[in-house]
């Protein structure tokens, strides 16, 4: 597997540690601060043990003691401290890292959503961010941290003497050498087992999403078995990723074991040849113990950055995907409907297959259309098309006489409102779910849209008011279709777009918001989908689409007195017959 360049990694920590850099100086002075004092509190045990025997020795050893006690204790407070400050400087990278990667996924085409399951996109954007917080917060305190211990010991063991100064430096250097080299080993591993979890998210989001359809199907013996087989799936993948963990750990105790013999073998000798006093001999095997710590935080650290290196392929690989609809550069007029231009369109989801073929119509500012035509015919596509979702093949569209991919993408989707039959709802406040979390909407706009639709007896319903919670509420369907027309009122915009939104009320809720529907449409340019006839009763155009093509377009009332029109045929015989 492709190796990630150090420079990589650096890049990334100056990118989301630069805008905490006085946080990460603070735990710069701390780390090196509880560095010098774990290197220094030895020094009053060799002085205890090479006194102890002398006449003021009790006293020295006392004091020595007490000295020994509040350096350790100083040193807790200092490591207590520094994993605060470590774990705060991480969480607040990879927060501000899964607000980035949010919003890069949110700017991909509507293809790649449709490709990727929402759990394996919770799982890219949670989990591999999360396996890079280690490296953000104790990668930085263990590994750098670990290394100056390590220089800073290597060093006052050659002050003592140079021959054991040089053997461990030796051992210490073939230690890193080795750990070194089992750096990529785990990375396919680690990298198959965040695979594996992702396809399992999205596995669980997909059957939960239609449990429903499941069970009154009798799919859900079919559903378990599947489960089992990416369970297992994962499961393996996972025993094999904590086998090389082990495996790594493995090779540091044995390193550690070999380090004890050299230092304790060479201690003996140089106390023999009164070198050494018994001080020093315990002084060295004490700094040979404490290289312990630092040579296992290397070797955990650099088994965390195999899956740290896995998350940050992944990121990187979501992060090269980009989207093919570029931004625009002009804007639409703040006030006033807007009129929409389909000039010889040309578009497919697929490249075998065209969904739209040829399609030319003009709906002049203020003016409402009827959509008609069966399922696939292309309806919803043009709706779609508007957004910009997706690019579209062949021919051009234009809003408010510009080319939309001109236009800014945020003021393009800003003017035109959509309402359609699925409502989707957060589980959040009433007015987080009206506003869409716009902050900047007032209470008293909302209360008097909802009064406006007729709401209220359902407002004072709620026991927090515009606080309450949905979740559990027990909204029905007609209710949610209602905040929907409620979220349009408060948009406020200059293209308006129903997709039959009535069909799923009944009719005393349907006449409810009858008049509201009317004053929603007025003054803007309107697209109506309509599944009933009753619903383009009133707009000014209509439209008829078969297999992607238009197959009537006109006045409605013109089309209404021809007797051989599509449309009056279908007011005859229903809607179910547009296309024979």
């Amino acid at each position: 597997m492709e190796k990630v360049p150090f420079r990589q990694y650096a890049a990334l920590l100056s990118q989301y540690l630069k805008p905490q850099w006085m946080r990460v100086t603070l735990l710069a002075i701390l780390m090196f601060t509880g560095i010098g004092l774990a290197l220094f509190k030895p020094q009053f045990l060799r002085d205890a043990l090479d006194t102890a025997t002398e006449e003021d020795g009790t006293r020295r050893v006392i004091i020595a003691g007490c000295a020994f006690f509040a350096i350790g204790f100083l040193g807790q407070i200092l490591t207590l401290v520094n994993t605060y400050l470590a774990q705060d400087i991480g969480w607040r990278a990879t927060n501000w890292m899964r607000g980035d990667l949010a919003y890069h996924c949110l700017q991909l085409d509507m293809s790649f959503h449709h490709e990727h399951t929402p759990g394996e996109m919770v799982e890219r954007v949670d989990g591999d961010t999360a396996a890079l917080s280690n490296f953000f917060s104790e990668f930085i305190i263990q590994v750098v941290g670990s290394l100056l211990l390590l220089g800073g010991i290597l060093i006052v063991i050659t002050l003592e003497d140079w021959r054991i100064g040089i053997a461990l430096t030796a051992f210490v250097a073939i230690s890193i050498f080795i750990y070194n080299l089992t750096r990529n080993i785990a990375v396919p591993i680690y990298t198959a087992e965040r695979e594996g979890y992702s396809r399992l998210f999205g596995f669980f989001e997909e059957r939960l999403t239609g449990i429903e359809d499941l069970r009154t199907n009798g799919g859900i013996g079919y559903t378990t078995d599947r489960f089992y087989d990416v369970n297992r799936d994962v499961y393996g993948r996972a025993v094999k990723a904590h086998v090389i963990g082990q495996v790594l750990q493995t090779i540091s105790g044995v390193l550690f074991a070999l380090g004890i013999a050299l230092t304790m073998g060479m201690g003996i000798y140089l106390y023999q040849i009164d070198v050494f006093t018994i001080g020093t001999v315990y002084l060295v095997i004490h700094y040979t113990a404490m290289l312990r710590h630092p040579l296992i935080m290397i070797s955990r650290q650099i088994n965390e950055l195999q899956r740290a290196t896995a998350g940050f392929k992944r990121i990187e690989e979501l992060y090269r995907i980009t989207s093919s609809i570029a931004d625009g550069t002009e804007t639409l007029p703040a006030s006033g409907a807007l009129g929409i231009e389909f000039d010889h369109v040309t578009f497919g989801y697929t490249e075998d297959e065209s969904v739209l073929k040829d399609v030319s119509f003009q709906l002049q500012q203020g003016k409402s259309l009827g959509l008609l035509g069966r399922t696939g015919s292309g309806k919803t596509t043009i709706t779609r098309l508007l957004f910009r979702l997706y690019e579209i093949n062949n021919g051009q569209i234009r809003v408010g006489g510009k080319p939309i991919d001109r236009i800014r993408l945020d003021d393009l989707r800003n003017r035109i409102g959509m309402v359609t039959q699925d409502v989707q709802l957060f589980n959040a406040t009433v007015r987080e779910n009206l506003t869409l979390f716009d902050a900047e909407i007032t209470d008293n706009r909302i209360l008097s849209v909802i009064e406006e639709l007729d709401l209220s007896e359902w407002y004072q319903s709620l026991p927090n008011g515009l606080d309450t919670l949905l979740e559990g509420t027990g909204l029905s369907a007609g209710e949610a279709q209602l905040l929907a027309f409620a979220r349009v009122f408060l948009k406020d915009p200059k293209i308006v777009i129903l997709d039959e939104p009535s069909s799923r009320l009944d009719p005393a809720t349907e006449q409810r918001i009858d008049s509201a529907v009317q004053q929603l449409l007025k003054g803007r340019t309107s697209i109506i989908i309509a599944h009933r006839l009753g619903t383009v009763q009133q707009v000014d155009d209509i439209m008829v689409l078969a297999d992607g093509e238009i197959r009537e377009h006109g006045e409605r009332t013109r089309l209404v007195q021809d007797p051989d029109s599509v449309f009056s045929q279908l007011l005859k015989t229903g809607l179910e017959e547009v296309i024979t």
